[in-house]
């Protein structure tokens, strides 16, 4: 089981922004450095924590959510929101505001959501 990702972005409070419109998303904990600046926030996504940090843009090839049943409504609205990169049976493909990719999947059930 994965505890955490951590993902770098030169602007950790404008990212969790993005990141707290996904269904379930809840921000946990922030860290500031001595002078008061955002140095990181740590977003809970189900069982794995995201923390966005403070520093070059670098991120995993894809950050992909699963498809929870009870949260299918709110996934169709905020998927409604982002531009959709590309499309599989079972995947659906986005951008966060950093330029991220990231992913919801319902494999290995095909994704009916648009």
């Amino acid at each position: 089981m994965i505890h955490h990702i951590a993902i770098g972005t030169p602007n950790p409070s404008n990212l969790a922004e993005f990141y707290l419109q996904i269904p379930g998303a809840k921000k946990t904990q922030e860290f500031h450095y001595e002078s008061g600046t955002i140095r990181s926030i740590w977003i809970e996504v189900g069982p794995t924590i995201l923390m966005l940090e403070e520093g070059v843009n670098k991120s995993p090839r894809a950050l992909v959510f699963s498809l929870e049943q009870n949260e299918k409504s709110e996934w169709i609205q905020f998927l409604n929101q982002v531009q959709i990169q590309n499309k599989t049976d079972f995947t659906v493909y986005f951008l966060d505001s950093d330029g991220n990719l990231l992913g919801l999947s319902q494999y290995p059930e095909k994704l009916t959501l648009l």
